[in-house]
């Protein structure tokens, strides 16, 4: 969808008002609540907006550490899904971290969770699942990229 419409950029309160109120619809049931908003208000350009046709369609909730840049939590409109509204996100948050001297990238997800494991392996991530990563019997799906 890039060059097609597509503007990247960071987010803002009224985004935060925004998404809180469609999330649960994007993604089909209570989830709202995962999008906390010090990702609105205190990282920048880590935490992105994609705008078309006037309105967000998608957002990813990252932060920058010293190496590492981690990506919390992405939402995609579902009328504009597979259009690269997500590729184009993660490419931008991406460039921001290379320029940041950031060499690597992180994301996390449930087991199971077959859409973004086919996403990030897409994207270049490696893909593992760590036994007990978020405590006892709690696996977690871990991707990771070398920038």
């Amino acid at each position: 969808m890039s060059g097609d419409g597509l503007t990247i950029r960071a987010l803002g309160k009224e985004d935060y008002d925004y998404v809180v109120s469609v999330l649960d619809r994007w993604w089909g049931g209570p989830s709202s609540q995962r999008a906390d908003p010090f990702f609105f208000y205190e990282f920048g350009d880590a935490a992105l907006a994609a705008v078309a046709e006037d309105k967000v369609v998608g957002f990813l909730l990252g932060f920058r550490t010293a190496d590492l840049g981690f990506i919390h939590l992405v939402g995609i409109d579902p009328d504009f899904r597979r259009r690269g509204v997500g590729h184009e996100l993660y490419e931008h948050f991406a460039n921001a971290c290379r320029a940041a001297g950031i060499a690597r990238l992180k994301a996390i997800a449930a087991v199971g969770n077959e859409g973004s494991v086919a996403f990030h392996e897409a994207e270049g991530f490696s893909v593992e699942e760590i036994a007990d990563y978020a405590g006892p019997g709690r696996a977690r799906v871990v991707f990771t990229k070398t920038l």
